[in-house]
């Protein structure tokens, strides 16, 4: 059965887009009734969308590139129909060869200026001046208009894309938790850019928002870049407190060495081999030994190449009680997953906690060991008492676990949610 793939909704910004081009045309209809020359909207359209940018910052960088490359541009094809009007240049092959090598002074200048970014723009302007009006009966009129032109065209594009409108009640008290599968990640491991743009907004407006998730920090950092957290987030199930812009951890409950060398024993004793998380220092390390199944393979294979994960063969382990384990991994086929969990809950009962979930690989599941003190609830009350916030409001894909349920594979519309918690809405 062939499948229509979802289309992205159309976003604010392309309505915004629109909305300038719409109010350049208007001026340009205002500016004809006026007794002075009118310009061409054209280029007022350009600059305006040229300022549609996602960000603020990055509209008005966009902004005084534009206008400074028009500015650099225009000076140069003044001074080059100045000088075609005073050398009575008349044959376009040679004005026009002239113009070309002009192209050097318009480009080095930009360097010399540090506008080495406008150097686009300023050719552009230059030879829109110099290749199509260097034999008009009064060209100084364009130069001023494509001036004026650009002028108009970024003043609407920055108000345009600035304009937001009013919080009624900004919730500045309130800390944001959510998950990430099924809920800002889709079941393809896919974060739409319509959701990490109104996210990096909100956070930059002031929103307390945060991750709490069963992935490591090199999961979330992947799956999430673009997104610009600026709190901890909440890893490995509740196991970690991590800080994504140090890229530190800030707080860690870890096995205890004589529990985790048992498990490690009674999994062996499986015929199963398992992935041991370690943190020495401020990184994290993941032991490991001889696969038992392709699934073992593939996992190592797609991972080992991370910036963010550091695989060690278990014959450089030190084992050692001074060893800071945060978690053990075992992924195998499902029966032996089962039989191994019911040995570990009988063994090692009241000493660890035990999750179990399904893998990326068919037919194979994950078992995690952790210490029964690392739970998400606990990891919640010391990151709230890190933050200072004074409610806590969670997002999730499980129904009656979060106090938002998200139950349309999230993205788009858990920000949407978000967005309308935030405002007062």
């Amino acid at each position: 059965m062939v499948t229509l793939k979802k289309l992205p909704p159309i976003g604010a910004r392309i309505i915004k887009s629109a909305l300038a081009v719409m109010l350049c045309m208007a001026v340009y209809f205002i500016r004809t009734l006026l007794p002075v020359a009118n310009g061409i909207p054209f280029y007022s359209a350009l600059a305006a969308l040229w300022c549609m940018q996602p960000y603020a910052d990055k509209t008005k960088n966009n902004a005084w590139q534009r206008l400074s490359g028009t500015i650099i541009g225009a000076v140069f094809g003044l001074v080059f129909l100045i000088a075609v009007k005073c050398l009575d240049l008349r044959e376009p092959t040679l004005v026009y060869l002239s113009a070309s090598v002009l192209i050097v002074p318009v480009i080095y200048s930009t360097v010399v200026l540090d506008k080495r970014t406008a150097s686009f723009f300023s050719c552009v302007v230059f030879l829109s001046i110099a290749l199509t009006h260097s034999f008009d009966e009064d060209p100084y009129i364009f130069v001023f208009n494509r001036v004026i032109d650009t002028f108009i065209g970024i003043l609407i594009g920055v108000a345009v894309n600035d304009f937001r409108l009013p919080i009624r009640y900004p919730d500045s008290r309130t800390l944001y938790i959510s998950g990430i599968d099924d809920v800002l990640v889709s079941s393809d491991s896919h974060t739409a850019s319509f959701s990490k743009v109104e996210l990096n907004r909100l956070i930059r407006g002031g929103v307390k928002f945060t991750i709490s998730t069963t992935r490591t920090p090199a999961e979330l950092l992947s799956l999430m870049h673009g997104t610009e957290l600026n709190l901890p987030v909440i890893v490995m199930d509740g196991a970690v407190l991590y800080d994504v812009k140090q890229k530190k951890y800030l707080e860690t409950v870890f096995l205890s060495p004589d529990v985790a060398a048992e498990a490690e024993q009674l999994i062996a004793e499986c015929g199963l081999h398992c992935f041991v998380n370690v943190l020495l220092d401020t990184t994290l390390l993941i032991y490991y030994g001889k696969f038992r199944n392709h699934a073992e393979e593939l996992l190592f294979e797609s991972h080992k190449t991370s910036p963010y994960r550091n695989y060690i063969h278990e014959q450089y382990r030190r084992n050692d009680r001074t060893e800071k384990t945060i978690y053990i991994t075992v992924l195998a086929e499902k029966s032996d997953i089962l039989s191994l969990e019911s040995m570990l809950r009988a063994k090692l009962r009241g000493r660890v906690r035990i999750s179990v979930s399904q893998s990326e690989y068919d037919g194979f599941f994950y078992l995690k060991i952790f210490s029964p003190f690392a739970t998400k609830q606990k990891m919640l009350n010391r990151l709230k008492a890190h933050t200072g916030a004074k409610k806590i409001v969670t997002f999730g894909s499980i129904q009656g676990q979060y106090d938002v349920y998200i139950s349309d594979g999230g993205g788009n519309s858990t920000i949407k949610k978000l967005k309308k918690l935030y405002r007062g809405g």
